[in-house]
């Protein structure tokens, strides 16, 4: 695996266990795919030096 499919892995995990959290949009795992389908592998590597898998996954809720 690479780095970046490493890092989207990540991302996937991080927001899958964010899902049915008050307070956030109610995503079921196809749409948090969708979701994470939408960002280019540039994206995700531009990003990776300055947010963690964490902070992406909550951006995919704020869309």
């Amino acid at each position: 695996m690479t780095e970046i499919e490493t890092y989207r892995e990540e991302i996937l995990q991080q927001a899958l266990s964010k899902m049915g959290t008050p307070g956030r949009p109610k995503l079921d795992e196809r749409d948090v795919r969708e979701l994470l389908a939408a960002i280019t592998d540039e994206q995700l590597e531009e990003g990776m030096p300055f947010n963690t898998p964490e902070e992406v996954a909550d951006l995919l809720f704020e869309v």
